[in-house]
């Protein structure tokens, strides 16, 4: 049988971002130490994505998140009473930064989807019980003698789960939409002309000048809307166009969508870089 380790997952397209600390009150924590903090913070507010906990090379627990990760990781810092889940989880983490040992995170989190007809498919959810089957990993809980994904279980109750911690803030990076007070910083601006691919596809691309204050090539970007609509993640592209100027590819559907919403074919959308991971798109301003 193939060996299945941390290199296959980091060959799959996961990413080795973090890594668990222990705390100041003896608890645990995670700590952002990839090669690109800032655009990793983005991928633990995705939803529906894979993580692994890596040990020496050898994987020890693969999990999934229909809600985002920074939610899921709440819950092994704190376990609630009925997580069991996330109690073995925690006691684990804990065995293994007692001795003073590395424990990775990794994260697997696809902008692109795959599509069946008119559907998308979510490559990650898809993976999950592939990946787990083959590499049964120790951590997982089992089920006559298979490992299994305890989903149902941990998402149950973490419905009901009550943290005595404070509340966590979201982060300054998620934040997308400006305050009233205009304390939202505004790096650079461009125009989206909504002709037929814009306005049907949801293409973004900020041209030259407001691209050189974005992020690099393979990037994730945060795309947030006037309106307050859930903002998308997407990617940056900077090798689709022939001046280096960047693309945004990835979840243009739901752009598109927002596009159709609120203009029409042919008008102008503004929107605003606010840092080198982030786009606000506005919303035209209705005549009184």
């Amino acid at each position: 049988m193939p060996q299945w380790n941390a290199d296959t997952l980091l060959n799959l397209g996961f990413k080795d971002v973090a890594g668990w600390i222990s705390s100041d009150d003896g608890g645990i924590d995670y700590r952002l130490d990839g090669l690109n903090a800032q655009s990793d913070m983005l991928l633990l507010d995705e939803r529906n994505s894979l993580y692994a906990f890596v040990f020496d090379n050898s994987v020890m627990y693969i999990g999934k998140t229909s809600r985002s990760i920074r939610k899921r990781f709440a819950g092994y810092k704190n376990p609630h009473r009925d997580q069991r889940t996330n109690w073995r989880c925690h006691g684990k983490i804990q065995e293994v930064l007692r001795h003073d040992k590395a424990l990775r995170i990794f994260i697997f989190n696809p902008i692109s989807y795959l599509r069946y007809g008119d559907f998308e498919i979510n490559i990650a959810a898809g993976l999950e019980d592939s990946l787990i089957a083959e590499f049964s990993p120790p951590w997982n809980g089992s089920e006559r003698g298979r490992p299994v994904t305890e989903e149902a279980e941990r998402e149950k109750a973490e419905e009901v789960s009550s943290p005595t911690s404070a509340p966590q803030q979201i982060p300054d990076v998620l934040s997308a939409v400006p305050m009233p007070d205009g304390l939202t910083q505004v790096i650079a601006s461009f125009q989206i002309a909504l002709g037929e691919a814009y306005f049907h596809g949801g293409l973004i691309n900020p041209g030259v000048e407001a691209s050189s204050y974005l992020g690099n090539d393979g990037d994730p970007i945060t795309i947030a809307f006037g309106d307050g609509t859930e903002p998308v993640t997407s990617r940056i592209n900077r090798t689709a166009n022939k001046t280096g100027a960047v693309r945004i590819v990835g979840r243009n559907r739901f752009i598109a969508q927002w596009f159709q919403k609120h203009f029409n074919k042919g008008d102008t959308v503004e929107a605003q870089v606010l840092d080198p991971h982030r786009i606000l798109l506005i919303t035209k301003h209705v005549e009184q």
